[in-house]
């Protein structure tokens, strides 16, 4: 019960802002004074204002809470070293069926083509057609 007494206090405050607050509402209600809302508003903000310090003084006050403990975690074991493996003799291929095998010779290979091989009408006609389509896809996209 620590500081009891300031609570007490904080409370005796709030109540008689209420009231004040009360008294200046009827002055403008019922007497028509239209000081009365300014002392009625006036009122409340002070109320208002020792609520949030007596909140302020409370949770200052609070103990903190007392720190969760802290784990300790046995020394951690590492299992034992494994001895180094021992190499594996190399055994010979037993499968020839797996060693490279050259092509068969019915195979048909295309043959690379030469630089001279393309003449120059089959150079030119390909560059127009590819302009072609470049000047057909901008009048598509243009419309």
């Amino acid at each position: 019960m620590r500081g009891y007494a300031v609570h007490l206090l904080f409370h005796l405050l709030a109540m008689a802002a209420g009231a004040g607050c009360g008294a200046a509402v009827a002055l403008w209600w019922y007497g028509g004074e239209p000081t009365g809302l300014w002392l009625a508003l006036g009122a409340l903000m002070i109320g208002i204002i020792v609520l949030v310090l007596e909140w302020l003084y409370i949770s200052a006050n609070q103990p903190e809470p007392p720190a969760p403990p802290q784990q300790t975690y046995p020394p951690r074991t590492y299992p034992p070293q494994s001895r180094p493996r021992m190499q594996a003799p190399q055994r010979p291929r037993t499968r020839p069926d797996l060693e490279p095998v050259a092509a068969p010779s019915e195979t048909l290979l295309q043959p690379a083509p030469e630089s001279t091989s393309v003449d120059q009408e089959t150079k030119t006609s390909a560059t127009d057609a590819l302009r072609s389509l470049g000047t057909a896809d901008r009048s598509t996209h243009q419309s």
